[in-house]
């Protein structure tokens, strides 16, 4: 079976879908010319998932993590956490440094993968392109000052 054209269940309806099945964008308004390929899904199944809704949008109505803004803002804030003292938002899907450290591709970064103590994310030390844990005890998000990689980076790129 090839993706051209294949049909789906979507909200409890079954349609076609496929990149050879021409349609338009979904977002409200918008007359773009799209397909109902992958690159034009929001989320990763047709018929939606748990990373999106299973629409299809044009490339000004989808996010770089292929998800519509509706999708995207409630992952955003499902992936968000506030710091109780500080009032300092974390976005947990961002690979962190301590802050101030200098950022070298050999070296390890710290992601959380869905852990908590007493509701505190815990940050994991990874390296790789796999992001394999070091083995390194994790720690808590509130232990010590976090910059993610990509702030980090610029700082670096800045002073060089």
């Amino acid at each position: 079976m090839g993706y051209g054209s294949y049909n789906i269940t979507r909200n409890g309806q079954t349609i076609q879908a496929g990149y050879g099945i021409e349609t338009i964008c979904e977002k409200g308004g918008c007359t773009e010319k799209i397909d109902r390929g992958l690159g034009y899904l929001c989320g990763q199944a047709p018929g939606g998932d748990e990373h999106g809704c299973g629409g299809y949008f044009c490339g000004q109505h989808l996010t770089y993590a292929n998800q519509c803004e509706t999708c995207g803002q409630a992952a955003y804030k499902a992936n968000t956490w506030t710091h109780p003292g500080s009032g300092e938002e974390f976005d947990l899907r961002d690979h962190y440094l301590p802050l101030g450290t200098r950022y070298d591709a050999e070296l390890p970064v710290w992601v959380h993968r869905g852990d908590y103590q007493e509701e505190i994310p815990l940050l994991t030390a990874v390296v790789g392109p796999d992001l394999r844990p070091t083995g390194a005890a994790a720690r808590p998000i509130t232990e010590g000052e976090w910059e993610d990689v990509a702030q980090a980076r610029r700082r670096q790129m800045a002073t060089n």
